[in-house]
Order: C-alpha cells, then structure tokens, then sequence
C-alpha cells in the first residue's frame, strides 16, 4: 500500500517508477498488489526512486522481512535500558527515544521533560500533538508538526506498525477537528523536513529556536531513534516572546 500512495503523492505512472527502478511494470503492479515481495535489491531501489526517508527504511525492511534485521544485526531490545537512559540524560538539550512512525515516546532526558511536560516517557508523541492543548501552545509551527508526523503515520503506519496499533493511535487522535484533514492529505513540499523547531518555554512562553537532529544507534543496534533539539547557536541569545498571531 505505501509504495502505490507514496508514488500517487509524487504523481509518478507505475512506468515512471519501473523506469527509475531498473525493474519491470509488471513487478511494480505486483509488489503494489500485494503479490510479490520485492527482493531486498527491488526494495532498495524502491526506496531510492520514492524518496523514502533513512529513518523508516529499517522498519519496513523488518516488516517485509520478519527476522533478518536481528540475524545481520543482532537482536534489538524494545525498550531502552539504563545505560541507554543515562546517555540520553548526559546530553544538555531536550532529547528522547521515539519509536517512528507510530510516536512511542521510550525514554526522555530532563531537559526533554522541562520543555515538553505533557510528553514524558511512555506517551505518544501524535496523542500529545493532537489531545493535549499545551501541544498547540507550545509548538509556534504547530501545523507544520502534526502534519508531517501524521504524514508519516499515514505513509509507513500500515507496513511497519501493527493493524491495531494504528487503528488506535487513529483513534485518539481523530478527536481533533484538523487531524481528519492531516491524515487524508500530504504536507506542503520540504515544510514537514525544515529543521528548525520553535519552542515556547513552558513557564515564560519565550521561544527558542531549536534545530532538529534525528539519529540512529547502530551499535549496538536498536529500532528506535534519537531526536534531538539542539539549540540554533547563531541565534542562541536572540530568543523573543511571540504574538499571539505568530501561533496557529
């Protein structure tokens, strides 16, 4: 299903992409039919060609392939353990381990927790964008977030996360009057990639410019990833009070 979606989104022809693929027509129809499994060459090729982003390329390459992710890598663990929490904790900047697309939250920092107070560890980051007013408040680029984190639900949800999962985050989610547009609609171009984040502190509603860094652990290997608000230091003593017309 996602690769049909993602290439409607592109308004790519099933011959445009097998020609960018190297593969045939047929197969493209195939692995879009759900009647053929893309060999890891095929899947790679389709990644590239539809632009899938790093971050969620491991999670359906587990979801197509269930168990080869743990016999090349080894074994992940589900959740974070304490060696893992304290390296979190040593960085000076709001960080967390996030499960995508889905938005498990799986462990936090302090400084994480000082600016996100409703986002602790064990939540989930689209419930909190779209059940929990602080979201709105918080987040100058409120939109421009929820947007891209739900086009990621929307994209990769179905392949990599389990039907009831997904069915619902969905859900508790749907109580928010914009979240049906969101999750039927794709964002704006690169607007859902910019790495900037607007952060209104929490207790004086200054807001900092934060820029958003997204790692990967790889030794040893876990499924999660690292989210990172580093802060902008160009603009590190130039942070302002916003208007209420620079909010949503």
């Amino acid at each position: 299903m996602f690769i049909r979606s993602r290439r409607d989104a592109l308004g790519m022809t099933q011959a445009q992409l097998a020609g960018s693929t190297g593969w045939s027509k047929s197969a493209i129809e195939k692995v879009e039919a759900g009647t053929l499994t893309p060999s890891l060459e095929f899947a790679g090729a389709l990644f590239d060609a539809l632009g899938i982003p790093y971050i969620y390329r491991e999670r359906i390459v587990a979801a197509l392939y269930p168990g080869a992710l743990d016999r090349v890598l080894g074994p992940s663990p589900a959740l974070p353990d304490a060696d893992a929490l304290a390296d979190l904790e040593d960085l000076p900047y709001p960080a967390a381990y996030l499960a995508l697309p889905e938005g498990d939250v799986l462990g936090v920092n302090a400084a994480w927790a000082a600016a996100f107070p409703g986002l602790r560890a064990r939540s989930n980051l689209l419930g909190y964008l779209f059940t929990d007013p602080e979201a709105e408040r918080m987040l100058v680029d409120w939109e421009q977030v929820a947007h891209g984190f739900t086009y990621g639900l929307r994209m990769m949800g179905p392949l990599s996360v389990p039907e009831t999962v997904l069915n619902e985050i969905i859900e508790r989610c749907r109580v928010h009057p914009e979240f049906e547009r969101m999750y039927a609609t794709d964002p704006d171009g690169p607007a859902t990639l910019r790495p900037i984040l607007r952060v209104a502190d929490p207790g004086t509603g200054v807001v900092r410019n934060l820029h958003i860094k997204i790692d990967k652990p790889h030794l040893p290997h876990s499924s999660w990833v690292t989210y990172r608000l580093v802060p902008v230091r160009a603009e590190a003593a130039t942070s302002t009070r916003p208007d209420s017309a620079d909010r949503r």
